[in-house]
């Protein structure tokens, strides 16, 4: 339990709240019932008055392991400077039950288009308008991917396609490349890369408000449901497996910015 991380209330916490009497303590109901998606511990710590560190911690634990709430990252002030470098040494949080339950969904609808075409593409943040470029002038895509060969070929398919590309490789660079102005119109990623955990990033891109909004395709050559359920989860906007038809990309690339 720390301060940089708050509380949010499950279904079947909520459930447990409206019981009378319930299954929990009047204590652990009591902490249950603080509980909202906005504080942090701190703010818990406030309402709930004088309790003793370990006993809180307990609680906590306590009602994160039975399911009644889930444990969420604050996410960073627009304003703030990414600090990936410490960050992304920690395992970011865990999709909540409603994230997981949404991405299951998706893909069973298009795991049948994976094997019927040899490729998956699953565009789940398709904008309601058109995304205009940051630079005013070509849209700029962000490619990260461990491998020198596929990051090549990524980007000549997208420069073909009339694309302005940056590129990362190494974790160095990826750290680098993010803190880079202006931001990317749109991130195509792998969820493998060189001492970092793409899954990771991803949710840490999520959690800060620059990228929250930064639509983010997976490339990758993990074909496994779970890994497109994990990835949909974290606020992945597409899916895609190697070896990826270049027509596809583009038109993937296209759908999350609104065009065509």
């Amino acid at each position: 339990m720390t301060d940089s991380v708050v509380y949010i209330r499950t279904a079947k916490g909520e459930a447990e709240l409206a019981a009378k009497p319930g299954k929990l303590t009047p204590f652990l109901k009591t902490l249950l019932g603080v509980v909202d998606d906005q504080s942090t511990v701190d703010d818990l710590k406030s309402k709930l008055g004088e309790v003793a560190e370990d006993k809180l911690r307990a609680a906590f634990d306590r009602l994160v392991k039975d399911g009644y709430i889930e444990v969420a990252a604050r996410p960073a002030p627009a304003g703030e400077e990414l600090d990936f470098t410490h960050d992304l040494d920690a395992p970011a949080p865990e999709p909540t039950a409603q994230q997981k339950a949404q991405a299951e969904q998706q893909t069973l609808g298009g795991m049948r288009t994976l094997k019927q075409a040899g490729y998956y593409v699953n565009i789940t943040n398709r904008p309601r308008q058109r995304l205009s470029p940051r630079s005013g002038e070509k849209y700029g895509v962000l490619i990260v991917d461990g491998d020198q060969g596929n990051t090549l070929l990524l980007a000549r398919t997208l420069m073909l396609a009339n694309f302005d590309v940056r590129s990362a490789t190494t974790r160095d660079e990826i750290v680098a490349v993010l803190r880079k102005t202006p931001l990317p119109d749109a991130i195509v990623m792998d969820i493998v890369l060189p001492r970092l955990n793409g899954l990771d990033l991803l949710s840490r891109l999520r959690l800060h408000q620059q990228f929250e909004s930064v639509p983010i395709i997976i490339v990758t050559s993990k074909t496994a449901q779970e890994d497109v359920v994990a990835a949909l989860a974290r606020g992945a906007s597409g899916y895609m497996t190697k070896p990826f038809k270049p027509e596809a990309l583009v038109e993937s690339v296209k759908a999350v910015l609104g065009l065509g």
